[in-house]
């Protein structure tokens, strides 16, 4: 069997992104893999049985960290190295074959770039490895309730991306109307650190009895997805987390580039806001960390009919 050496992400959604050419290339070389990621993607890989070894990327400034990272790999021979990051790094490691994700990269759709370097020549679609284990906690979660649930992530990693609150609340009221839809239980998800939203939302909906699982591991949350009939979220990881399950998901776009990021599958949509995020960020002192929502033109109106086409679209 060969080995596979796959240097990954930092971020969620690009780690999620990433499973599907992961997977390819396992298949397709027989392989073994050892994963390099950052702390936060690396829970994605943790339920996947052909990894071997997860190691986290702890950065440090002036990139020392991949020094760090070359004295964990320099000794072992590599059949394949698979680098998305085009670190200087694996150059200076024994390996038969290397395939690179160039930094530049161009205008295409993250999955397409990394259908580039698939020697299957297959859109590599990202999956996401459950295990039974993941599903007893997902389960637990909602305490063995059958359902059905429609799952709701109302945070993303920047502001300017997050559609409000009042927004959601007023999309939950109408589509738990919907027929698909009816005695629907509404679940709450994101990061660590993004509970406050939740705890909004949540006062705005008091007569709606929320599961709220912002802040649950990755994995068990995935398994959560699993089991619901939609997802309706930001673009955030958890956005690309969703669609890697196969379930309906449709993405909120604004000021991120749907046509490099939207989530990817059969049941995949999204939407955005009617401006381009080059339009949407071409505001003075414009930052992304700093900077209040850039959501507010797209209307709880437009999100409930494409609501209703992605219904439509996955029976």
């Amino acid at each position: 069997m060969n080995k596979l050496l796959f240097i990954g992400n930092t971020r969620l959604g690009d780690a999620v992104m990433s499973t599907g050419l992961l997977n390819e290339l396992t298949n397709y070389y027989d392989a073994k893999v050892t994963i390099v990621c950052g702390k936060v993607a690396a829970p994605v890989f943790e339920d996947c049985p052909f990894i071997e070894k997860v190691i986290k990327i702890n950065k440090k400034k002036y990139s020392l960290h991949w020094l760090d990272i070359w004295k964990k790999i320099r000794l072992n021979r590599w059949d394949i190295i698979c680098d998305l990051r085009s670190t200087p790094i694996i150059w200076f490691v024994k390996a038969k074959k290397r395939i690179v994700l160039r930094s530049s990269g161009d205008a295409l759709h993250r999955i397409k770039r990394l259908a580039k370097l698939n020697p299957s020549g297959k859109m590599p679609i990202p999956k996401v490895w459950i295990s039974d284990q993941s599903m007893k906690i997902a389960k637990k979660y909602l305490n063995n309730d059958s359902g059905p649930f429609i799952a709701i992530g109302p945070t993303a990693n920047w502001p300017a991306k997050v559609w409000s609150t009042d927004n959601f609340a007023a999309l939950i009221r109408k589509i738990l109307d919907f027929k698909e839809l009816k005695g629907s239980r509404v679940i709450l998800v994101g990061g660590p650190g993004e509970e406050s939203v939740g705890e909004d939302l949540s006062k705005k909906l008091l007569d709606i009895k929320l599961i709220n699982l912002i802040g649950k591991p990755i994995l068990p949350t995935a398994a959560v997805f699993s089991l619901s009939k939609i997802f309706i979220g930001n673009d955030s990881g958890l956005m690309h987390l969703s669609a890697a399950t196969g379930i309906p998901t449709l993405g909120l776009f604004g000021p991120t580039d749907d046509k490099l990021y939207s989530p990817t599958g059969k049941n995949a949509f999204f939407i955005r806001t009617p401006k381009s995020p080059q339009e949407l960020m071409d505001i003075p002192n414009f930052n992304h960390r700093t900077s209040p929502t850039l959501m507010d033109t797209l209307t709880v109106e437009m999100v409930e009919n494409r609501v209703k086409d992605l219904l439509l679209s996955s029976k």
